[in-house]
């Protein structure tokens, strides 16, 4: 009895700690709301996906720069508990968004990915990839905006299932659907689709020729290819305490090292594409709210989310490895903050593509 009255007692002060992190900051919820995990949901995760986590986290940190399929295997389990802690915080959209002032996150959001359809042209009837699709928010946004049929690609199964889940709901199943796949090494014939984007997802690749050239493969002659890359931005100078910035974002993403602009630059150009627009969109500060803004919220609002992980994952509510994935994802959210601070980090440097016509 004394036992479960302490564990009692444990979980309703969680309660607690979650109500005042609710109370300060509204991007958390307890409780799920539109199909959006809340952090109660997400901490009771289904264990067998967790399965290998914890040990896997604990290896990252000496493989991180390693490029062999076991690390990449890593990643993919981790995340398997990432992705619900990204839904409950930032959406079915897992990318940043250039935002003008006074505009909402959801807005923002929302411009961002109705940008991709302006600069790439997408129409109604047009076969669309998208590469390291996440939960598929942006593929339904923009189908359900262009009338094009959009196809998702992930390496993560948990995400394909969530994807599909959040498809029917939407009602757009007619034009979205989902594979579980390596962007860099496609199923899909040659020439298969008249447009492409990747948000935010190939810098997940640790040969970025690799995955632009696969792309390139795929698309028409005069297929356009958009990509938002996270790369270094124009104020890196490299110090040590920007690499170090760069090094906290990497680890708590699951990152390979950063490319720079040279880098992505020449992967275009191996690629076979030909660049029709090289912005980072970052650099745009006229009359706009920091990217970086929404992750810059209080230390102790993280650590009291973090305390309450601890305690749920102690009573065994949560799965083993939601502690270490939880301080994952806050390493990232600082560096991400400090490089956007900095300037030596940007999410979003918009590069257009074009494959030549035969």
């Amino acid at each position: 009895m004394g036992k479960a009255v302490s564990a009692g007692l444990a979980v309703a002060a969680v309660g607690v700690v979650l109500a005042v992190i609710q109370t300060k900051n509204p991007s958390f919820r307890i409780f799920p709301e539109n199909d959006v995990p809340g952090l109660l949901t997400v901490l009771n995760a289904d264990h067998a996906l967790a399965e290998g986590v914890a040990d896997d986290i604990s290896k990252y940190s000496n493989a991180q720069d390693t490029a062999d399929d076991e690390v990449q295997a890593m990643v993919n389990r981790y995340y398997n508990l990432a992705t619900d802690f990204y839904e409950y915080g930032w959406g079915e959209s897992f990318h940043f968004a250039h935002t003008k002032a006074g505009e909402s996150h959801e807005a923002s959001i929302l411009r961002h990915e109705m940008r991709i359809i302006d600069e790439l042209g997408i129409q109604e009837g047009h076969k669309v990839l998208d590469a390291g699709c996440g939960v598929g928010g942006p593929a339904r946004a923009i189908a359900k905006a262009s009338k094009a049929k959009v196809t998702g690609v992930t390496l993560n199964a948990y995400q394909v299932q969530r994807a599909r889940y959040h498809t029917k709901n939407a009602g757009l199943t007619d034009l979205v659907n989902f594979v579980q796949g390596d962007y860099t090494k496609l199923t899909f014939e040659d020439a298969s689709f008249d447009r492409a984007y990747a948000i935010e997802s190939t810098c997940h690749s640790p040969d970025l020729t690799a995955a632009y050239s696969e792309i390139y493969r795929v698309l028409k002659p005069g297929g356009k290819f958009l990509a938002y890359e996270w790369i270094k931005a124009s104020g890196y100078n490299g110090s040590a305490e920007h690499d170090a910035i760069l090094r906290e974002i990497e680890y708590g993403s699951g990152l390979p090292p950063m490319n720079s602009r040279d880098t992505a630059l020449k992967a275009v150009a191996a690629a076979g594409f030909k660049v029709v627009i090289d912005n980072d969109l970052a650099q745009d500060t006229d009359n706009t709210t920091p990217w970086w803004n929404r992750l810059d919220i209080s230390k102790m609002s993280y650590y009291m989310t973090h305390a309450s992980v601890y305690v749920l994952e102690t009573l065994r509510w949560a799965p083993r490895g939601t502690v270490l994935t939880h301080s994952m994802l806050l390493r990232a959210a600082w560096g991400l903050v400090d490089g956007g601070k900095s300037n030596c980090f940007t999410p979003m440097h918009l590069f257009v593509m074009e494959k030549p016509l035969e």
